[in-house]
C-alpha cells in the first residue's frame, strides 16, 4: 500500500484507490482496525475533520474541481473504516451527462456511481499502473 500512499497522519492513511484510473480518486482509511466510525477511538475521530479538510484542499489544488465528493460505504468485510474522496471536474460532469445511463443533470450520486463503474472495479493495465504511480508521486509533491 505504500506505493499508493499520498500522505498520512497518526490515525489516518490517505492513498490513491488501488483500482482507480481516475486521477486523484483517494481513500482516507483508518489505521485502526475498526469497521465502523462508531468504533474508532476518540483520538482518531478528533482528527478526522482535519484530515478530510486537508484531503479536499489537496485535490482542489491539484485538479481545480467543481466539487470534491466524500462518501463512506463499508459493505466489504475485512476493511478498516474508510472514506472515498474524489475531485469532480467539469470534464467528469460532461462524461456523465453524455452517458445514456445517467441523468442529464448529474449529481453526487451519479458521480459516485459513474466513477466506480467507469473508472474502477477492474484490474489496471501496466500502462495504467505507471500513470497511477506518476499521479501519486505528483500528489505527494503537492503536500509539501
Amino acid at each position: 500500500m505504500d506505493e499508493l500512499k499520498v500522505f498520512d497522519t497518526e490515525h489516518w492513511l490517505i492513498s490513491h484507490r488501488r483500482d482507480a484510473r481516475y486521477p486523484g480518486y483517494l481513500m482516507v482509511s483508518s489505521k485502526e482496525q475498526a469497521a465502523e466510525v462508531s468504533e474508532i477511538s476518540e483520538a482518531a475521530l478528533s482528527t478526522l475533520g482535519l484530515v478530510l479538510r486537508d484531503t479536499e484542499r489537496l485535490l482542489t489544488k491539484a485538479y481545480a474541481p467543481c466539487k470534491v465528493v466524500f462518501y463512506k460505504l463499508g459493505f466489504s468485510r475485512g476493511f478498516a473504516v474508510h472514506f472515498h474522496v474524489a475531485p469532480v471536474t467539469e470534464q467528469l460532469v460532461r462524461e456523465i451527462h453524455e452517458h445514456p445511463a445517467y441523468s442529464n443533470e448529474p449529481d453526487g450520486n451519479d458521480a459516485i456511481l459513474f466513477l466506480s463503474r467507469e473508472y474502477c472495479e477492474r484490474p489496471l493495465t501496466e500502462q495504467e499502473l505507471e500513470v497511477q504511480a506518476e499521479i501519486v508521486t505528483w500528489l505527494r509533491s503537492l503536500c509539501h
